[in-house]
């Protein structure tokens, strides 16, 4: 049996030995829905199962409480020499509709990923030295992907300086290679005008609702003149407090979105134009603030992509040339600026939108578990090949430094 049939056996195996616990663990987390940063059920469920398996976990990981670190590595392990993969977990929930999502099974397959990967690392079954892999693999728990950018914090921490690959997969409603993964940058956006009476003596103020309602007006006409993958959607909060007083005060949501960091920026200015526009146009003072941690898009590593479509082909799962763009936001997408990453999607039973009880139900049902333990197979697979072969691994490097260039600006 050649070297890469074995492999491919431990993982078979693993999946099948294990997948009553996986199960399990995702069922337990879909039934007990948390919020971003309040995730403690599952950061005590997902460490506690990994310690037991033999790796070496840190809990409340880089300062936040509901992150971890879980590792383990092969016997003659070199730092620095060996490469470090880095499988995420996600597993908060959505306000009100729990895990329609799906971070239940992506917690489920980076699990699934990290166990095969620890049998594989022990060697165990290798018959001769050349065929033994050296590396280490960290599973890593990520809170907060709904709007807190767990990510972001632990990359602004440090967390992924010592790794050197990166990967996870989310649930979808068909299968997607390399999803349009949207960068954002959200703000509130306030203008102070005066009051006064609207009948007795409307000249007397600066009515700060005409500078909110002209942005929004600006905004949508902007949107003839924008790139396919480009959004900007927002809301007025506080329009002002009766129909017979000029407002003094608005305040409204925006969030802008673009594929890059280069366009995310060019964006960005001109939207900070028109904000100001009306600002000079209606009298009104203007304040601006910017959500901390905001997402940039994902820069997908198509080295590594490809050989996942590889070892997902070989249990039927086809990538679609064309599918419905995902033009969505997550924190995955700054963990592929700094290393190189994937995150494809995959079908789990039915084409429902994620964020609906329809999804969410979904993710909870027994059908999407085999779904799940095929893309934990095929990221496990994915890591033999950087485990194994330098050459995929400087490959993977060089497309990196190439597509940040352009990507990051």
């Amino acid at each position: 049996m050649s070297s890469s049939a074995v492999y491919e056996k431990v993982v078979r195996d693993s999946l099948e030995r294990n997948k009553d616990s996986l199960n399990d663990i995702s069922q337990d987390i879909w039934k007990n829905p948390e919020q971003k940063f309040e995730e403690f059920f599952a950061h005590s469920l997902l460490t506690d199962f990994l310690e037991h398996r033999g790796f070496t976990v840190a809990r409340a990981y880089k300062q936040l409480k509901t992150a971890f670190r879980a590792e383990f590595q092969s016997a003659n392990y070199k730092q620095g020499e060996d490469p470090t993969i880095a499988v995420l977990c996600e597993y908060d929930a959505l306000p009100e509709i729990g895990h329609a999502c799906g971070h239940n099974l992506i917690a489920e397959a980076g699990i699934a990923t990290g166990l095969a990967l620890q049998d594989l690392l022990k060697n165990a079954t290798v018959a001769n030295d050349k065929d033994r892999i050296e590396g280490r693999v960290v599973v890593m728990g990520t809170p907060a992907e709904e709007g807190g950018g767990g990510k972001v914090m632990l990359i602004n921490e440090g967390a992924f300086k010592d790794i050197d690959f990166a990967m996870m997969v989310h649930p979808w409603g068909h299968n997607d290679l390399e999803p349009v993964v949207l960068g954002i940058d959200r703000c509130v956006v306030e203008y102070h005008g005066k009051a006064a009476h609207a009948s007795c003596g409307p000249w007397e103020g600066v009515n700060a609702l005409d500078a909110a309602v002209a942005v929004y007006q600006n905004v949508a006409m902007y949107r003839q003149q924008m790139k396919p993958n480009w959004r900007v959607h927002g809301i007025i909060v506080n329009g002002g407090a009766k129909p017979n007083i000029i407002p003094d005060l608005t305040v409204s949501n925006y969030y802008i979105r673009a594929q890059t960091q280069t366009d995310l920026a060019c964006l960005k200015e001109r939207i900070l134009s028109i904000f100001s526009a009306a600002a000079k146009a209606t009298g009104c003072t203007m304040k601006v603030e910017w959500e901390p941690n905001p997402y940039a898009g994902m820069m997908h590593s198509s080295t590594m992509s490809q050989l996942y479509k590889k070892f997902s082909a070989a249990d039927d799962v086809v990538f679609p040339d064309q599918v419905p763009s995902f033009s969505g936001s997550t924190d995955m997408g700054n963990v592929s600026l700094e290393v190189p990453s994937i995150h494809p999607g995959f079908f789990i039973g039915k084409p429902f939108m994620i964020h609906t009880r329809d999804f969410e139900k979904l993710a909870g049902s027994p059908e999407a578990q085999k779904y799940t333990l095929v893309a934990a197979k095929s990221m496990a697979l994915t890591c033999v090949e950087l485990f194994t072969k330098p050459e995929v691994r400087d490959q993977a490097r060089k497309e990196f430094e190439e597509k940040k260039k352009l990507f990051a600006g």
